[in-house]
């Protein structure tokens, strides 16, 4: 076939990936749909990301073999979607796999639809042959043109039956319940029956590191058994498969109870949460490995995913070379020519096992549970060990980073680098917090219009988990350095909540705005998903910036989308975490701190654990044009300290000494 596919011209890395493919392919588009009416063809929608391991073997096994594609070509009108570029896309079909098969889904997506946009038939990854309990592809695609042939009217009646679903799925309200102690009793008991008590982490492979549900663990500890189990799955998951020590970050998830192999993709939607979790981790616990783990993370961040501009990359891939995991894993002649015996042993007795390679042949490194303590206690010995390893690496070709720019996961990774750095104050963590809000500033909003990504150029409207995350940001930023114009920029951000993606009606927050694509369902949900969920950033964003800047306006939308989330509660809270986290009955209405000194009194100031747990703004003596909530709260002197609750502020706290005990007595 000679003729090029539709994706040649897409600038997403995803859709390249699949621009050579003898498959015809379009991108999301009206023309795709209107040749499939005239036609009268189906659509075989496939969605996927770049780094997705899945989404490459579908690709070699079936998109790249002429007598599938000409199969696909000649029956279907086959349309490719980046999942990251089009979140909303995958929502909605995932969703509506899940309805019409009962299966989870996942990536690769295979959607099969009509040309209304409506799905009849869908999966995840399909093989070319029968194989893993799974029809071949090519059967499936028999079955679907003979299916979608003959029985027309079956798929309108089950078009319908979809709708209906998906509309009963917005209508579902169950009993009002505020998030109070009893919902947190109960999620307590939820997520205790799930926790792996031998090898940490909640439920069994694949295994995820659930982030809102550690957070949630860390910070609602009960008795000792409590703590002991947290920071058992804390340590597994930094000592584990899961991590990387030689270049930092943590894997997507492991395949395996265990933690030990995991599949190697990286995503920065991870490491960014997972950043949170361990400076949490490091205040809660003191311990400094924690700390070592979050501060590796950024180092990967900084050397394999950071623009020159700023902006943070948002994958790297499993695959190099076209295998899986080969520049992670290590081959045993690889290990016996580069370390002397000493080492070996050392790596043999902690690390590995040079007798019985643990991934297709060669080594991951995963720490052995019975050495997990002393390992941690002596991690400096492993020093030299990593550094060698490092260098073995740097002679492989690297795996594929897609460098498309995401706002929303850019603000989770800020958000966490942000916790960084009021730990450690170190300079370099905040400069690159500036370049990379710099960038989001200069490069991905536009007046009230606010970007989802950027691809050499600015590109698709942004989506509620943008301005949420976006906001959310914001907000913890002004806890590390006042910033008059990104007060302004985040209160334009919640009038955008309110404007452009509030449910008037029931309230809550749609994840698609009112000037997006209109699709066949609107999606709005209080759930985690891969990310923590949008709807109730925003709410928590919104109830934040309604009491730091005094607009009602902002208060009385996140109450109302608090209502909504208090219905919405399903038996299952292990989905709900983030509301939980968030949004609790007792801390609704906020403490904000504002306090008024010079720069050396609020060095001293930020040495306190407690700056790191609660909502502190500094404003220094000197500053001028401020906002008028904020000029109210004048200075007085050396030092004044405005502490308010809700819309209530107590009279200042003149003295450093009494405000510091104030701080730490609560």
């Amino acid at each position: 076939m000679t003729e090029k596919n539709k994706l040649i011209k897409e600038k997403s890395l995803y859709l390249q990936q699949h621009a050579d493919n003898p498959v015809f392919w379009y991108p999301w588009c009206e023309e795709a749909f209107d040749i499939a009416k005239e036609k009268n063809k189906p659509i075989m929608l496939s969605i996927g990301y770049s780094a997705c391991h899945w989404c490459h073997v579908m690709a070699h096994e079936s998109f790249e073999d002429q007598e599938t594609a000409d199969f696909l070509n000649n029956n279907f009108i086959n349309i490719k979607v980046d999942r990251e570029e089009r979140p909303d896309i995958d929502k909605i079909y995932q969703m509506s796999q899940s309805i019409i098969t009962g299966k989870n889904g996942g990536w690769p997506l295979t959607i099969f639809m009509d040309n209304n946009k409506f799905p009849f038939f869908g999966g995840t990854y399909f093989p070319k042959d029968n194989k893993y309990g799974l029809p071949s592809f090519k059967q499936i695609l028999e079955r679907v043109v003979h299916f979608y042939t003959n029985n027309k009217e079956d798929i309108k009646s089950q078009n319908i039956n979809v709708l209906d679903v998906f509309n009963k799925l917005q209508e579902r309200e169950s009993i009002e319940r505020k998030i109070d102690d009893e919902i947190i009793s109960e999620l307590k008991i939820q997520l205790d029956s799930s926790i792996d008590t031998i090898n940490g982490g909640f439920g069994s492979s694949p295994k995820f590191p659930h982030f809102p549900s550690l957070i949630f663990c860390i910070k609602n500890i009960n008795s000792d058994l409590d703590r002991k189990k947290i920071i058992y799955t804390l340590n597994r998951m930094c000592v584990s498969g899961i991590s990387d020590p030689i270049s930092g970050g943590f894997f997507r998830y492991s395949v395996d109870d265990l933690w030990m192999i995991p599949h190697f993709e990286k995503m920065l939607y991870d490491n960014g949460p997972m950043m949170s979790v361990l400076c949490d981790s490091f205040i809660y616990f003191d311990d400094k490995y924690y700390l070592k783990k979050a501060e590796e993370i950024f180092n990967w961040v900084d050397e394999f995913m950071t623009s020159e501009m700023g902006g943070f990359f948002s994958t790297m891939d499993a695959d190099s070379d076209g295998e899986e995991g080969k520049y992670y894993v290590f081959t045993t002649e690889e290990l016996e020519d580069s370390f002397n015996k000493s080492e070996l042993s050392l790596l043999n007795n902690y690390l590995l096992n040079l007798s019985k390679p643990n991934f297709e042949g060669s080594h991951h490194l995963h720490v052995h549970r019975n050495k997990e303590e002393s390992y941690k206690e002596d991690i400096k010995m492993f020093d030299d060990i990593f550094m060698k390893l490092s260098d073995i690496r740097s002679k492989k070709n690297i795996p594929g980073i897609d460098k498309k720019i995401l706002l929303s996961w850019n603000c989770l990774y800020i958000k966490g680098m942000i916790k960084l750095y009021k730990i450690t104050h170190t300079d370099r963590y905040l400069k690159s917090i500036d370049k990379a809000l710099n960038f989001i500033c200069q490069n991905m909003i536009e007046d009230d219009f606010i970007y989802s990504c950027f691809n050499e150029e600015a590109c698709f409207p942004g989506y509620l988990d943008d301005y949420a995350m976006f906001a959310s940001a914001l907000m913890d930023y002004l806890t590390i350095k006042w910033d008059s114009k990104y007060y302004e920029i985040c209160k334009k951000i919640c009038f955008n909540l309110i404007n452009d993606f509030e449910d008037k009606e029931k309230g809550g927050y749609f994840f698609t705005s009112n000037n997006h694509e209109k699709l066949f369902y609107r999606p709005k949900s209080i759930s985690d998903d891969s990310v923590p969920s949008g709807l109730i950033y925003a709410t928590d964003a919104l109830l934040q910036m309604g009491y730091l800047s005094g607009e009602k306006e902002f208060i009385d939308s996140a109450h109302k989308s608090i209502n909504y989330i208090n219905k919405s509660f399903g038996d299952n809270m292990t989905s709900n975490v983030s509301a939980v986290n968030l949004l609790r009955s007792d801390d609704l209405e906020r403490e904000i701190i504002i306090v008024r000194t010079d720069n050396r009194t609020w060095e001293e100031i930020i040495k306190e654990k407690a700056y790191y747990q609660k909502y502190i703004i500094f404003i220094n003596n000197d500053e001028s044009n401020l906002p008028n909530s904020i000029e109210l709260k004048k200075p007085n002197h050396l030092f004044a300290a405005y502490v308010c609750k809700g819309m209530t502020c107590s009279s200042p706290i003149l003295d450093q000494k009494e405000f510091i005990e104030f701080i730490n007595d609560k």
